[in-house]
Order: structure tokens, then C-alpha cells, then sequence
């Protein structure tokens, strides 16, 4: 997710909704230490909406705000990853089963072009693109459930492990599979039969086995 500049209309919103989906696509770092000045340069506004953006991603614990004001993206450990996991399953999975009751055809098909681009960009070792298209597979599936409410929980647990899916580049050896969307496939056969029960388990298995290497990261990290 590349920031850059926007018009004035619904200045506040669009920085505040521009930073964060940023944040959650794996823009930033665990740990970066964000400067207002540098944002607001880069998006071509004054610093106030973007002050006024990230103190509200503060205040859902997207972003942490440290001595002197500084403001940085939470570094995720292993409690945190396991709580952040363990509430994604149920309301992902909550999704993806409400999903596959309403999913219309031209979603379906956008999160087939969504899966196949993220499978490419595997393939080419675009990282970072992959990571941005996992996460808008993710969001986009929970928008096709209709449930405004539900996807406002489910963007702020990505808000606080987005920044971590960048941990993944590091963590996966290089003999692991660079197009494994095994459990992304299961999800899209579920949703085209109208199959609550097995997108749901598809979605948690996708969380608990697609983070594995995420998990053992934390894990060697640990106390």
C-alpha cells in the first residue's frame, strides 16, 4: 500500500483512512518510529489531519505513543500474537461462513484476481505485494459478509498484526513453498458452493497454519 497524495475533500478521514490501510497491508515495520512531517510531506497535506489520524489509530492500539511524544508501531510477541490470532478465527471465521450465504459473483471473482495476484507475486518473490494482497483478500471477504460492525473489529486486529506479517520475510526458510494458497483455494470452493461450515474452517485453518512460521518467530523470541 503506497502512500501518496490526496485531494482536500474529507481531508481527515481520507489521511486517517489512508494511514491505516498502510498499516494493516504490511506498509510499515514492527518497531518504525512514524514522523508527522514526513507523512504529511508525503501525502501532501498539512500536519494536522495526520496528527489528528494517528492519535485515533492510538487510541484503537494500532500505533503506541512513546516519550516525548514520538509515535511508533507496536512490536507484537508471542501472548499478543496468540490473543490477536485466537479473536481473528472466531470473527473471520464468523465472516467467511457469513460470506458464503450473500458473496455475490462479481466478489467471488475479485477475490479470485485478488488470490491470483498475491499467488504471482510469490511466484516472483514480491514479498511485500504478497503480504498486501493476503491482507486484502482477508478484508474483502468480510466486507462480502455485509456486516459493517464485524469488519470494523476484524480491521482492527489487522491494524495491530499487519505491521508483523512483515516478520514472515525472515521467518519462512527458502525451501518453503512460494505459492502455497492451499487453504485461500478452500475458502473460494466454499464460497462458490454457499458452504458456511467449510469456509469457516478453511479461514481457521488458513490463520493457524499460514502463521506457523510467524508463530515459531515469536516463539524463539520468547523469554
Amino acid at each position: 500500500m503506497d502512500l501518496g497524495k490526496i485531494s482536500k475533500e474529507n481531508l481527515t478521514s481520507r489521511v486517517y483512512q489512508q494511514i491505516k490501510e498502510a498499516i494493516m497491508s504490511g506498509h510499515f515495520q514492527p518497531g518504525e518510529r512514524l514522523s508527522i512531517r514526513s507523512l504529511a510531506k508525503t501525502m501532501g497535506t498539512s500536519i494536522t489531519p495526520v496528527r489528528e489520524a494517528l492519535l485515533k489509530l492510538v487510541s484503537y492500539g494500532a500505533l503506541e505513543m512513546m516519550p516525548a511524544q514520538s509515535i511508533t508501531i507496536p512490536v507484537m510477541n508471542k501472548e499478543k500474537y496468540l490473543e490477536n490470532r485466537t479473536i481473528r478465527i472466531a470473527n473471520e471465521g464468523l465472516a467467511a461462513a457469513e460470506a458464503a450465504k450473500k458473496i455475490k459473483k462479481r466478489q467471488l471473482n475479485h477475490l479470485i484476481k485478488i488470490n491470483n495476484e498475491m499467488i504471482q507475486a510469490a511466484k516472483k518473490n514480491y514479498s511485500s505485494e504478497s503480504i498486501a494482497k493476503n491482507y486484502q483478500f482477508h478484508l474483502e471477504l468480510c466486507k462480502a459478509a455485509e456486516m459493517p460492525t464485524l469488519l470494523e473489529i476484524v480491521e482492527i486486529l489487522w491494524l495491530k498484526i499487519g505491521p508483523s506479517l512483515n516478520l514472515l520475510l525472515a521467518s519462512v526458510p527458502e525451501s518453503a513453498p512460494k505459492t502455497k494458497s492451499n487453504f485461500h483455494q478452500q475458502i473460494l470452493e466454499a464460497l462458490e458452493k454457499r458452504d458456511s461450515e467449510s469456509a469457516r474452517k478453511a479461514i481457521e485453518q488458513d490463520l493457524i497454519q499460514g502463521g506457523a512460521y510467524l508463530l515459531a518467530h515469536f516463539e524463539q523470541k520468547s523469554p
